[in-house]
């Protein structure tokens, strides 16, 4: 168990070479996680939204502090939805890329 790194997304904003402030994420944190499917249940009750889960990720729950973003195997996802898989560990449900306005993205530190 717990074979895989993924990178927890901080947001922030940074000031761009022009001056404008602008959102970001970085990938400075890193977790041991594992990876799951996707449950067919929740890919059907997906179907009724504009989500799209695609993996979900097991995570200890001292290390998940309600990130938005996490960047796994070189991809990003948005969180979708979290739940308590028992008293220490949490489920994470992903949806490719980022879903937040005009959010860059920055790996300064991340995989």
């Amino acid at each position: 168990m717990w074979i895989s790194i993924c990178y927890l997304g901080i947001e922030g904003e940074v000031e761009n070479s022009i001056g404008e402030v602008i959102e970001t994420v970085t990938f400075d944190d890193y977790v041991f996680c594992d990876k799951k499917s996707i449950r067919m249940s929740e890919f059907y009750q997906a179907a009724t939204t504009d989500y799209k889960p695609s993996i979900t990720l097991t995570l200890k729950q001292a290390d998940y502090e309600d990130q938005k973003y996490i960047q796994f195997e070189g991809d990003i996802y948005t969180v979708i939805r979290t739940y308590a898989a028992n008293s220490e560990d949490i489920e994470v449900v992903l949806e490719r890329g980022i879903k937040h306005g005009d959010a860059s993205i920055s790996n300064e530190s991340g995989g």
